[in-house]
């Protein structure tokens, strides 16, 4: 494959992470040797598998594939491809592996994740080798069954000795020769499965991390292999905080997290919470089990429930002072949202999918809006929507004047008239239905009724979802900057270079909405169990952007 380098400077985008921030993906590394289709439960028989394939393992590898590929753009075609603009800048690994074949491979391994965006930075963790030359890599040995279970034997090799002061001498040789980048966020992953990095010396890499980010980032706690019962409480009740501050291997760390992830298992592990299979009572256990890490300094918990969809919930003000990375509009919030859909005969390998979750959530958190409409511009698809949950009527705007006010890239309304799905989808249709129509007001309105009443109910409801967005953002909130003291000067494109008209000052610097932003990481988790688009070196977000404005069924597996 032939690579043409392009100019970053040219593309526009509707959402960019500000200061073109990498991200650091540290923890547990492996090479997970897969055994495809699988069969079998154990015991002595014979099982059978349908040939194998190694990949790079744990939350490092599964983190740097997923962040790695998202990219603003697509490639120019299979045989000459241009180099797309990444949507992480930079994805550095930080492990620990040996000078053993193991080690090599998953060096080169981390590195093809990068392929198309030339996005990851392995140089750290290679250089780290010459600390412990006798080290041996880890090896993971996955069956992964046709229904899509896996199976899992690990020898934790490197992984057992991989200790807090060769991290911290990873992020201090990364500070000192990175001047090139800056980074916003630090993700370290499955601290159960890394026995010399628990409890002070957790807490002590994370207060390390955010010394060498830009405002002192976002961390990430990403949780895997915590022992079944590993809290008792009597008579089937939830653990306090206390016992979770006290916890060996969580507890000195979760004042410095951000962002929490874990399961469904494994949050019934840590806090003994009881699900009982029904939707509101479960929701109202989720959301009690979650507060108690909030108590315990935890600014956002993110629980994965496979085909149930995702739970997430969010601290208050205070603490979200403190990281100043995080959406304030998350603040105080809770959602539970659907898992995306995957049709029915989807060959799916659920290796990794929390991992690719946690990145997606990530990233929807420290992405902003540029202020620049392109549908406007180019009038090529339909306007981005957060997701939002409608099912109220909708009214239509059947007024002449409503005409009067439409403007290109307008973005939301700045006067006191109530916004409806049917004036925010004018809006979108005037400029090509007034070409069209000579700019003939009654045949301009006359087409775009008749177009609305041929949309479908989907399309509908975005609309209205949309609105909801739009009052959002109108609402003041403690980082929401106004069109007299916004700064666009951390995008990576000028702001001269592009249409002012299409530049929107209440849009710019938004983040997006809670729910949006679990439903962004819900598509891009299946983007990677499901086999067809597993292995595809790019994930252009702004496709998955626009499907995360609805997505009604359950996704198969997180």
């Amino acid at each position: 494959v032939k690579f043409k380098e392009s100019n970053v400077d040219e593309f526009l985008t509707e959402w960019e992470i500000p200061n073109k921030s990498g991200i650091i993906c540290a923890g547990l590394a492996c090479v997970d040797m897969q055994l495809l289709s699988a069969t079998g439960t154990g015991g002595e028989a014979i099982d059978t598998f349908a040939g194998e394939k190694s990949m790079g393992g744990g939350s490092v590898s599964m983190a740097c594939k997923t962040l790695a590929r998202l990219c603003h753009v697509d490639p120019l075609d299979d045989t000459y491809m241009q180099v797309p603009p990444p949507v992480v800048s930079s994805v550095v690994p930080l492990c620990k592996v040996g000078f053993d074949n193991t080690g090599t491979k998953l060096i080169s391994l981390l590195e093809d994740t990068g392929v198309t965006c030339r996005n990851v930075d392995i140089r750290f963790m290679r250089n780290a080798r010459n600390r412990d030359p006798d080290a041996t890599t880890s090896l993971a040995v996955l069956p992964i069954y046709k229904d899509g279970r896996r199976g899992c034997f690990f020898d934790a090799a490197s992984n057992a000795t991989f200790d807090a002061s060769e991290m911290v001498e990873m992020i201090e040789d990364l500070a000192n020769n990175s001047a090139e980048h800056t980074f916003g966020a630090f993700m370290f992953g499955y601290p159960h499965l890394l026995p010399k990095m628990q409890g002070e010396a957790l807490a002590h890499v994370f207060s390390k991390a955010r010394n060498i980010m830009q405002d002192g980032g976002i961390i990430v706690l990403d949780l895997n292999g915590v022992p079944e019962n590993r809290v008792q409480t009597p008579f089937g009740s939830l653990c306090s905080p206390s016992m979770l501050r006290s916890d060996p291997v969580l507890g000195p760390a979760l004042s410095h997290v951000d962002i929490l992830h874990m399961n469904e298992d494994e949050m019934a592990n840590l806090t003994g919470v009881k699900f009982e299979g029904d939707s509101h009572l479960d929701t109202r256990a989720l959301s009690s089990a979650a507060s108690l890490f909030l108590k315990c300094g935890v600014a956002v918990v993110a629980v994965t429930r496979g085909k149930l969809g995702c739970f997430i919930k969010c601290n208050g003000e205070d603490r979200f002072a403190s990281s100043k990375f995080l959406p304030s509009t998350w603040i105080n919030k809770q959602m539970s949202v659907d898992a995306a859909w995957l049709p029915q005969d989807t060959v799916i390998n659920s290796n990794g999918a929390g991992d690719s979750f946690t990145s997606g959530l990530l990233v929807a958190a420290m992405l902003r809006h540029t202020g620049l409409d392109i549908t406007a511009m180019d009038n090529s698809s339909p306007a981005q929507s957060p997701l939002e949950r409608d099912t109220t009527p909708v009214e239509l705007d059947l007024s002449m004047e409503s005409l009067d006010s439409l403007s290109v890239g307008s973005g939301p309304s700045t006067s006191n008239k109530k916004v409806t799905p049917y004036s925010l989808y004018m809006r979108e249709k005037y400029t090509a239905l007034k070409s069209q129509s000579s700019d003939d007001k009654k045949t301009i309105f006359l087409k775009c009724h008749e177009m609305w009443e041929n949309e479908t109910e989907e399309i509908k409801l975005m609309y209205g979802r949309k609105c909801k967005e739009e009052a959002e953002i109108r609402k003041p909130t403690p980082d929401t900057p106004t069109a007299k003291n916004v700064s666009l000067s951390f995008f990576s494109h000028d702001a001269t270079k592009s249409l002012p008209s299409s530049r929107n000052l209440h849009l710019a610097n938004q983040p997006m909405n809670l729910e949006t932003a679990a439903q962004f990481a819900s598509l891009v988790a299946a983007r990677h169990i499901d086999m067809s688009t597993r292995e595809m070196s790019y994930l252009n977000i702004n496709r998955i952007r626009e499907q995360s404005t609805a997505s009604p069924h359950g996704l198969e597996e997180i």
